[in-house]
């Protein structure tokens, strides 16, 4: 069986681009949409689901961010998100933020008004579905909650789908868009961030069968112990695995390209 790619094929990277705060949003206590507009944004293209980006926020008590020159040293305050959606015609993008960390885009978009601005790089190439898959299970904490979202949407009408959702409290918890996909919500309190999500994994006993393919997207170590469990439990082989470590307990500057893949 062929490899199934895990992302599309990359582009030459478009420049910088000064974004600006056109709405905001609260979708729940700790997740806040955002959509930016502005001349910068013109010739933005979608690039997929769990596509990314890259956002420099100004610092506390600024409500903007030059634009980098080829001069310019890589800013203390660049992170990676998710698009939720773009409109290439207005043009504008939207981005989801959890507000309950402690990291500078979370405490940025607490306080964010509309007229900030920021810079964005991006978007990169996105999560390649295979549509002749037979079923797709998603595994994610609040982190990547908008990526989730982004594959649910590009899902194939019909495509069973099972989804497993961490996040810190019931009322986190929200509709996603796509009504056909068996979701279960679970709740972290105080556990580790992962556990639940081991936890409710485990419980599932077995996947169905047939090639389906699997992706995960929550904390670093979680991530690893989860792609332990689907390799070695459940016997997915890694052409059949993404994972994707969106942050790590107790780091401010958590690399983007966490695959654990070198884990198997």
């Amino acid at each position: 069986m062929p490899e199934i790619p895990a992302t599309a094929p990359s582009r030459p990277r478009p420049p910088p681009r000064a974004i600006e705060v056109e709405h905001i949003e609260d979708l729940s206590p700790s997740m806040r949409r955002i959509r930016f507009g502005g001349a910068g944004l013109a010739g933005i293209e979608w690039r997929g689901p769990a596509a990314h980006i890259k956002l420099v926020v100004p610092e506390e008590g600024r409500h903007q961010v030059p634009l980098p020159t080829p001069e310019s040293p890589r800013p203390p305050t660049m992170r990676t998100y998710t698009p939720r959606r773009i409109d290439a015609a207005k043009p504008a993008i939207e981005i989801d933020f959890v507000t309950h960390g402690h990291g500078p885009a979370g405490r940025w978009a607490t306080r964010a008004a509309v007229g900030d601005q920021l810079v964005m790089m991006g978007p990169a190439p996105g999560y390649v579905i295979d549509e002749s898959a037979p079923w797709y299970l998603l595994l994610a904490d609040d982190s990547a909650l908008p990526a989730i979202e982004t594959i649910l949407e590009a899902l194939p009408p019909g495509m069973s789908v099972r989804v497993l959702v961490e996040v810190t409290a019931e009322a986190e918890i929200r509709p996603l868009p796509n009504p056909g996909a068996t979701v279960q919500w679970l709740l972290r309190g105080g556990d580790r961030p992962g556990e639940p999500l081991a936890q409710g994994l485990r419980a599932l006993a077995s996947l169905p069968p047939g090639d389906g393919r699997v992706y995960v997207g929550c904390e670093s170590a979680a991530l690893r112990h989860i792609r332990k469990i689907l390799r070695q439990d459940f016997g997915i082989p890694p052409q059949r695995l993404t994972t994707r470590g969106y942050w790590k307990l107790g780091a401010i500057n958590h690399t983007d390209h966490d695959y654990a893949e070198d884990d198997d």
